[in-house]
């Protein structure tokens, strides 16, 4: 994530029961609509906000146009990225069948 300068906004006024109403350009920059929740954070005598975001709207977030995976698909890819993470570059997916085939299969097929 870049980390952008912040962004001058209006400013609003807090009435005497503690409330205040979220300029237009706070709640355009942050898509807020009517009775979504925000969040607020407290750092260092400062108060950020964010939206919070039900899971429904995450819904199409990640585009893939290929096939559905599969289960056996899914273990490969856990299996495969805790070997790149564990050896780094020089792991390939023969690697592991090699290893399987001197250790006797170990493993679900």
């Amino acid at each position: 994530m870049n980390a952008q300068p912040p962004t001058r906004l209006p400013e609003s006024k807090l009435t005497s029961r503690g409330q205040t109403t979220l300029p237009k350009a706070v709640r355009e920059a942050l898509d807020l609509k009517a009775g979504d929740l925000v969040r607020y954070f407290i750092y260092d005598g400062e108060v950020r906000i964010a939206p919070v975001r039900p899971l429904s709207r995450l819904f199409g977030v990640l585009k893939y146009d290929g096939p559905p995976a599969t289960l056996e698909d899914i273990e490969r890819g856990i299996i495969e990225g805790a070997c790149r993470s564990a050896l780094g570059d020089d792991w390939s997916p023969e690697t592991l069948e090699e290893d399987r085939a001197v250790a006797g299969g170990g493993g679900r097929r």
